[in-house]
């Protein structure tokens, strides 16, 4: 893929990002992601960031960013943060912060689509499942 030359823009999540469905294989699992930044789009070489939409009863597989501390802040709805072996609760406009290499998590435990903004850096893959 070839890259882009990192310039400052406006990015709209529903027309700009490359969509990406995660956990489709496992009920409980299922989220759709709206990724945004990373060194293939914008040539960013220090960030990672999108939209996460989680709807009603969905959450994301445990997983870890070995290198990266993460930023994420709820934007729509409610869920809860597990790490650390610790469930934290969140409601709209909290923001978490998650050390790089902690084992995570994010649920929607509310009645409505869950919109998490992500932002990780350094760069990292994004999880597998």
């Amino acid at each position: 893929m070839s890259k882009k030359k990192a310039k400052a823009c406006v990015l709209k999540p529903f027309r700009d990002a490359r969509q990406i469905w995660k956990g489709l294989e496992t009920e409980g699992s299922r989220r759709k992601l709206f990724h945004l930044v990373d060194v293939d789009l914008h040539d960013s070489k220090h960030l990672v960031a999108g939209l996460a939409m989680f709807e009603p009863g969905e959450g994301a597989a445990f997983h870890t960013h070995p290198d990266s501390e993460e930023i994420n802040v709820a934007i729509k709805g409610r869920g809860k943060l597990v790490a650390d072996g610790r469930e934290l609760a969140f409601d709209t406009y909290d923001f978490m912060y998650i050390p790089a290499g902690t084992h995570h998590c994010h649920f929607n435990t509310g009645d409505e689509p869950l919109w998490l903004v992500y932002v990780y850096g350094p760069p990292g893959q994004l999880p597998a499942k």
